[in-house]
């Protein structure tokens, strides 16, 4: 019985640490991949006030089984109710608020545990994919604030082209490359639609940053995310957070315009594009995307 009880008292007490967890300054970083997302999250982990990781896969680790396990359960629970207890009723099935429960403490355990003890004002995470879990985040988290990052997907699908292609030997690139963009183009499409709809909901929690503005004019951005959080944006502050993350510290000294091919961090410039895909494959790109360049401020 001891050994019980002190299994519900821990339980109890890390509720309790959960609990005042929440009231700080939540935030979720998304964006498609290959967007900037990760310099984001780094540029604001520096800040001595802002706790921020990435990835903790909460969408498809967490969200996605979840809602699996849930509706077995569901389902052999019904199942098991109809064959043996149609005299009693049976065991009250689950409900869908049990699900996002689970899931809300899931990633609230994930974030105790990625704050070790910090006593960060603002606790964040990035994983591209949250864009698709945004909705149900907020949710959860009434309080919780939203930065998506976006980045004219021309350049962002070169850069996932040289990062994440396998070559084939003998393989015909351009139509490999006209495939792989095919392939990217829906849910790029989706993902910024969710970005959107959120800041249309939530126009004061949801901020959406562009690659484009981060590399011409860091600092003032910086500062306007931290106001964001709720953090100091003292300039010597935002000064060594831009200086902790630029291109070059990053990639161990080489500079923002020398290409590394497959490596994360492979050119660190705007507009890029033209270095890999075709004309035709840029008008590919803006027939099906075009729609988004006015909202982010690309030309087309």
């Amino acid at each position: 019985m001891a050994a019980q009880s002190d299994a519900s008292h821990n339980w109890v007490e890390q509720q309790e640490r959960l609990l005042r967890l929440a009231r700080r300054q939540l935030f979720f970083i998304g964006g498609a991949p290959r967007s900037g997302t990760t310099w984001l999250q780094q540029l604001l982990d520096c800040h001595p006030d802002i706790c921020c990781r990435g990835e903790g896969l909460f969408w498809e680790r967490l969200a996605v089984p979840l809602e699996k396990m849930m509706a077995e359960r569901r389902q052999a629970l019904a199942a098991k109710n109809e064959r043996l207890f149609t005299h009693t009723g049976g065991y009250p099935l689950p409900a869908g608020e049990e699900t996002e429960a689970l899931l809300g403490t899931a990633v609230m355990l994930a974030l105790d545990r990625q704050c070790a003890g910090q006593p960060a004002r603002a606790i964040g995470e990035k994983t591209p994919e949250n864009v698709f879990l945004f909705p149900r985040l907020k949710r959860l988290f009434p309080a919780a604030k939203f930065i998506g990052m976006a980045r004219d997907p021309r350049d962002l699908l070169t850069s996932a082209w040289h990062f994440f292609r396998q070559p084939v030997a003998g393989a015909d690139e351009a139509a490999a490359k006209i495939a792989f963009i095919r392939s990217a183009l829906p849910p790029l499409n989706e993902g910024a639609r969710r970005m959107l709809a959120l800041r249309e909901e939530y126009p004061t929690d949801c901020l959406l940053v562009t690659n484009e503005r981060l590399c011409e004019a860091t600092a003032p951005n910086a500062a306007e995310l931290f106001r964001f959080l709720g953090v100091s944006d003292a300039a010597d502050i935002v000064a060594d957070c831009v200086a902790r993350t630029s291109f070059s510290v990053m990639s161990d000294g080489r500079p923002a315009g020398v290409a590394a091919n497959g490596s994360f961090l492979r050119k660190g410039v705007v507009g890029d594009w033209q270095s890999t895909l075709t004309p035709a494959m840029g008008e590919m790109i803006v027939d099906e995307l075009g729609w988004m360049f006015p909202h982010f401020g690309w030309q087309s």
